[in-house]
């Protein structure tokens, strides 16, 4: 007979019906706005609610192998599709393993690497030195021009006569120019050399169809789709080159000990196919255009009067780097004021600071927000920080988050 205590037991809920997708960790898409991934991610569910999985921690996270073959299939075709290239990897999570993976592909040990290696703008070491650190090759760098932040084509080329380098390196994350990559193919042919590509800061133009390939030029192109694409981000490999595709594809299986998370894979495949749309190209044309009207603000006279230099003196993709390294206000202090106005650049580090507009795109900015941030911006990075300018400054910055909220926000300005 039960005790006393035990009536005052509250009943188990039941459990969740056989067809709930949180168990696996699964939010499947609308079979109206992506069959394809809906299709493949339902026969996952079928197959796990039809088996009994008795692993070590429990339900894995990582898909069965079809489904896990379906996702990325889909996914690689999508890449593909966007970027150009008979050959593509997809890498979930983040961008910096497709880097690696294709630098170990193609490099032996003992073998020189010509590519970027200094940092500006407030960004850090460029992603190859990070990816080669403590390997058995032979890093090469090549210089910016200190008087326009440009790369010195003539010094890369000098450079790659005099070492000879298995492979060079154009691009980056964080530069405001694209590569001259035929100037650079040039080059690479001339001295025997592969020529890989990290067409990160310039991906989200090559999807929406404002830039070409760079396949057109390079032999391996790498990008790390995080923050460029809605949703998930990760990392993607393209080549035209079927033998190299191989062995960067040996280099990535060798490096897991199994399949990317399943719902990682279905999440970049979606993203993917929302990247083919028009929105998505609109998205970007606004994102291109906020950085051209931030660069041309803060090249106004009451800026660079402060000592303040947008590198490169424009910009050709969706970020502009300003150097403070003789500016009146260092990097520290100018990310700290932008901060305390509710601006986030994505670094203030060393000498300057990288605004990126792709974030405001997508909250919808027009050309009108951009010119009002790009003011308050300039006029923060000019004026001592009284407390009536900062009020002010700040009430204008809330205005926008006011007019542009964010998707996901619970209220917006017409519900208030």
């Amino acid at each position: 007979m039960p005790s006393s205590a035990s009536t005052h037991l509250r009943a188990a809920p039941p459990p969740p019906p056989p067809t709930a997708t949180a168990n696996a960790g699964y939010v499947t898409p609308s079979t109206d706005t992506d069959p394809e991934v809906a299709a493949a991610v339902a026969a996952e569910l079928r197959q796990r609610q039809q088996s009994l999985a008795m692993t070590a921690a429990g339900e894995s996270s990582f898909a069965t192998p079809p489904a896990q073959a379906a996702l990325e299939r889909i996914a690689v075709s999508r890449a593909k599709a966007l970027f150009g290239g008979k050959c593509a990897q997809v890498l979930p999570k983040a961008g910096a393993p497709a880097h690696e993976a294709a630098l170990t592909a193609l490099l032996a040990p003992g073998d020189t690497v010509l590519c970027p290696g200094h940092s500006f703008g407030g960004q850090g070491v460029h992603g190859t030195l990070v990816a080669l650190a403590g390997r058995p090759h032979d890093v090469v760098p090549y210089p910016l021009r200190a008087s326009d932040g440009l790369v010195d084509m003539a010094e890369v080329a000098r450079l790659a006569r005099a070492h000879l380098p298995t492979v060079i390196v154009a691009g980056g994350a964080t530069h405001p120019r694209i590569p001259d990559l035929v100037r650079f193919r040039q080059v690479a042919d001339e001295v025997g050399a592969l020529l890989m590509v990290d067409m990160t800061c310039f991906a989200g133009l090559v999807a929406a169809g404002l830039q070409p390939s760079p396949l057109s030029d390079a032999h391996v192109v790498t990008a790390d789709l995080h923050g460029i694409l809605d949703g998930a981000g990760g990392g993607v490999l393209l080549t035209d080159d079927r033998h190299l595709a191989t062995r960067m594809a040996s280099t990535t299986a060798a490096r897991r000990t199994s399949g990317p998370p399943g719902q990682f894979l279905a999440a970049q495949a979606v993203s993917l196919r929302e990247a083919m749309s028009s929105e998505f190209r609109d998205r970007q044309e606004r994102a291109l255009r906020g950085a051209r009207i931030l660069a041309g603000r803060l090249l106004a006279d009451d800026v660079a009067e402060t000592g303040a230099r947008v590198v490169t003196g424009s910009t050709e993709t969706a970020l502009v780097l300003l150097d403070l390294a003789h500016a009146s206000l260092d990097a520290g202090r100018a990310g700290e004021r932008l901060r305390s106005l509710g601006i986030r650049p994505d670094s203030s580090e060393k000498h300057g600071l990288c605004l990126g507009t792709t974030p405001l795109a997508v909250r919808g900015f027009d050309d009108a927000s951009f010119r009002e941030i790009a003011d308050v911006i300039a006029r923060a990075l000019t004026h001592e920080p009284h407390a009536a300018a900062m009020a002010e400054l700040s009430a204008r910055v809330a205005a926008l988050t006011q007019r542009h909220p964010l998707a996901s926000a619970d209220t917006h300005p017409e519900e208030e």
